[in-house]
């Protein structure tokens, strides 16, 4: 097993969510979005790629969103490999059942 620093608990994960999706600064925006994992494959398969960067953006609409590039082993952006972004948005599309949302 390795050692992942990043992991957190469902209800630490639960009192972001909700902090954000309840925080008047942020009504009406983008609660989430989906990704394949075939796409993540993808980023993460490139020769060198030891991590991952998250950039917050806007889209054509307006409307938060991610965008996934990967790093190397000095943590420097891969911006001549693979680039995500198109995200399914959530609303509408959301796992309404989920207690992050």
């Amino acid at each position: 097993m390795t050692n992942n620093n990043h992991e957190i608990t469902l209800a630490e994960a639960i009192t972001m969510t909700h902090a954000y999706q309840n925080s008047p600064q942020f009504a009406g925006q983008t609660k989430a979005g989906l990704i394949s994992a075939t796409a993540v494959q993808d980023l993460l398969n490139q020769p060198g790629c030891m991590g991952v960067r998250i950039y917050f953006a806007l889209n054509a609409n307006d409307n938060l969103t991610l965008v996934l590039v990967g790093t190397d082993t000095n943590e420097k952006d891969m911006t001549t490999g693979v680039i995500l972004d198109k995200l399914k948005d959530c609303p509408p599309n959301c796992d309404f059942d989920s207690v992050l949302l």
